[in-house]
């Protein structure tokens, strides 16, 4: 799992304080194409919220995760 920021989705390396413009990557393994997972987020401020994506080609990415936080 990481993120990244930007049209061209440069990986963030180390903390960041953006929440907006802000993409989530998820690797999966043991998924079909099409299959919704849901994921429970935790902030370092102990916010807890869930997001959900579709797999593709074994991996997730959720656009603006935070954008309704």
């Amino acid at each position: 799992m990481y993120f990244s920021y930007g049209e061209d989705m440069t990986r963030l390396q180390g903390d960041s304080r953006h929440t907006q413009d802000v993409n989530l990557h998820i690797k999966t393994q043991g998924y079909e194409n099409g299959e919704e997972v849901e994921v429970r987020l935790e902030s370092s401020l102990d916010k807890v919220f869930s997001v959900s994506g579709i797999i593709q080609d074994n991996q997730i990415m959720i656009t603006n995760p935070f954008k309704e936080q």
